[in-house]
């Protein structure tokens, strides 16, 4: 039997869309958290997730032009430094980043290629940090051809915070979306992280504390949650002794 006493806290069970993750960030920042400060702790939590579940091989992290790329090359120097072989690849320029992605490119002191189906090579993992959950286009041009061919060689993937071309907010594909092994997002999971057909694409889903203070829940006042049953389980319509079926709904 179920019990009625089951804790519930509803904090860890929100979901946030894109929209309310970006105010998590700008409530952490706000806070004293800079921007630097939360990709480290997101691409060390994406490494620490990686280290726990393979042993070093072959890796070529696969990096976007925005923040998602950042979080990337933190991975990438967090692996190297552990003895891992890696290679980086990304989409347009390095002079193009901006902000923390700038920041944390720089730190990246081994070679960058360009983003294309053949930088994937003999690789034995893929880190997808090509496009978060906030992708409001479909993926096209090299990141879909690289995507397609990262498909077809069905070398395990580890997907920041959801595979590139999942909707966060939907769980829809962009234009094309590559199953992960393993899903690493922070602070709190997305709705596309539960909806299909983002759920089956996403697969195992870790989410990490990267400093966002909890706080910031209150704020936002996220409206939806994973569903779980201490949320409900309160208000359950249990059958009583003295019921009868005008009590228990009708059936037609």
């Amino acid at each position: 039997m179920l019990d009625r006493a089951l804790p519930c806290d509803r904090d860890a069970l929100a979901l946030l869309t894109p929209e309310e993750m970006s105010r998590a960030d700008a409530f952490a920042v706000a806070s004293g958290r800079g921007t630097e400060a939360l990709m480290q702790a997101a691409g060390e939590a994406v490494a620490a997730a990686i280290a726990a579940r393979w042993s070093p091989r072959k890796t070529i992290v696969l990096c976007g032009p925005g923040n998602n790329g950042g979080d990337g090359f933190v991975v990438g120097r967090a692996l190297s430094d552990a003895g891992w072989p890696v290679r980086l690849a990304l989409l347009g320029a390095r002079t193009a980043l901006k902000g923390a992605a700038a920041h944390h490119a720089a730190r990246w002191t081994g070679d960058v290629a360009a983003l294309s189906p053949a930088v994937i090579g003999d690789a034995e993992l893929a880190v997808d940090a090509i496009f978060g959950a906030g992708l409001a286009r479909p993926v096209a041009g090299l990141a879909a051809e690289t995507l397609a061919a990262l498909a077809a060689r069905g070398i395990s993937v580890v997907a920041v915070d959801v595979p590139s071309g999942v909707d966060g907010g939907t769980g829809g594909v962009r234009g094309l979306a590559v199953a992960a092994d393993l899903s690493v997002t922070f602070f709190r999971k997305k709705p596309g992280h539960l909806l299909l057909p983002g759920r089956r694409l996403c697969g195992p889903t870790v989410v990490a504390d990267i400093g966002i203070p909890a706080a910031a829940l209150d704020e936002i006042k996220p409206a939806t949650h994973e569903n779980a049953t201490a949320l409900w389980l309160d208000r359950y319509p249990w059958p009583r002794l003295d019921d009868h079926k005008y009590r228990r709904g009708h059936a037609l």
